[in-house]
């Protein structure tokens, strides 16, 4: 199902041919270790973006409810199916990773993500795509208000708007949305890259840290 979904999504962005079956081989062993760990209280679940920051991507991430299980690419042992098919993930993306998050379902559900990320084309429609502020504040506190967080929005003047959740603030610009990750580091991301500024914003409100086994 994940390949399938996946391979749809690809071809309809007009990625390359090798990208595509990359992204198949890559997502195959994702969501087969998500299967692994997610439990039946918990399916795991498949989230598919794009991003222009840090280079046009299309991000995708496999979510389960197994925080503690913190996966690690590595040479491993010959027998470590787990660690090689992680080091196979590394080899044929452009970046991956892993962070604790929560589930996008109709109950919030702790849990981790491990996500992927392939090129888009020079040619893609989305950057040149511009989001109204209006909207991507809506979306942005709608998307974390689903995850289990409060937060409130405040309109501002010259179409600036801030959204304010306990201890951060966000503030939506034209262009951006801005704010204070920690007291020393800024961070901002462009309205179009509105599933990837959630995901940042999940990380940082979520009390519950991730744990390494």
């Amino acid at each position: 199902m994940a390949r399938r979904l996946l391979q749809q999504v690809m071809e309809e962005l007009r990625l390359g041919r090798d990208v595509i079956e990359d992204g198949k081989l890559a997502v195959s062993e994702v969501a087969t270790n998500a299967l692994r760990y997610a439990g039946q209280a918990t399916p795991p679940e498949l989230w598919i973006w794009a991003r222009i920051v840090p280079s046009p991507q299309l991000v995708v991430s496999v979510f389960d409810g197994d925080r503690a299980a913190v996966p690690v690419a590595s040479d491993g042992e010959p027998l470590d199916e787990f660690g090689k098919g992680l080091q196979l993930v590394r080899e044929v993306t452009a970046d991956w990773g892993t962070a604790p998050t929560r589930s996008r379902t109709a109950v919030p559900t702790c849990g981790k993500a491990v996500w992927f990320a392939l090129p888009l084309p020079e040619d893609w429609p989305g950057l040149h795509y511009r989001v109204h502020p209006g909207a991507a504040a809506y979306h942005l506190l709608g998307n974390l208000v689903r995850r289990g967080f409060e937060g409130r929005h405040s309109p501002g003047q010259n179409g600036m708007s801030v959204l304010v959740f306990p201890g951060l603030n966000v503030w939506v610009h034209r262009r951006d949305f801005c704010g204070w990750s920690t007291p020393r580091c800024y961070v901002r991301r462009p309205l179009i890259d509105l599933q990837e500024t959630t995901e940042l914003l999940v990380r940082h409100l979520d009390p519950a840290p991730a744990h390494t086994p």
